[in-house]
């Protein structure tokens, strides 16, 4: 009976942090997918199909950046558009001073437009690069 009301508890914390994920995706950092991957890998205790999911998107996960963000450089020019575009309705949004559903979407704005604008051209992994090489010493 306590074996039964364990497997509940965690196939529902599972499901519960899935629909926390969704729920909190849209909001400015990465809140969505830490949260849908964790309550997939409680699921995958019990649950083959959920094991075969969570494995998917660990290991798949990095073709579909590349599939999205191409080096192609026409693409990134678009990005790099689309990244000041969203930049500039983020500040438009915040200096209104109107409603409280502006400055949030104002901060979504902000966040999507540092989101594109570092995993654009690989810009994200070439900064991580930097700052894991050490220092030369002059």
């Amino acid at each position: 009976m306590t074996s039964k009301l364990k497997r509940i508890g965690i196939d529902a914390g599972g499901y519960f942090l899935i629909l926390l994920g969704i729920a909190s995706g849209w909001l400015p950092g990465p809140g969505g997918i830490p949260l849908v991957l964790a309550g997939l890998s409680l699921l995958s205790i019990h649950n083959e199909w959920a094991q075969r999911l969570r494995d998917y998107i660990i290991r798949d996960g990095s073709k579909f950046l590349r599939k999205l963000f191409p080096n192609n450089s026409y693409i990134q020019i678009a990005y790099d558009a689309l990244s000041l575009a969203l930049l500039g309705g983020a500040i438009w949004f915040a200096l209104r001073h109107a409603a409280l559903w502006q400055y949030s979407l104002a901060a979504i704005l902000l966040a999507l437009a540092i989101l594109v604008a570092c995993f654009n051209r690989e810009r994200y992994h070439r900064l991580k690069r930097r700052l894991r090489k050490p220092r030369q010493q002059t």
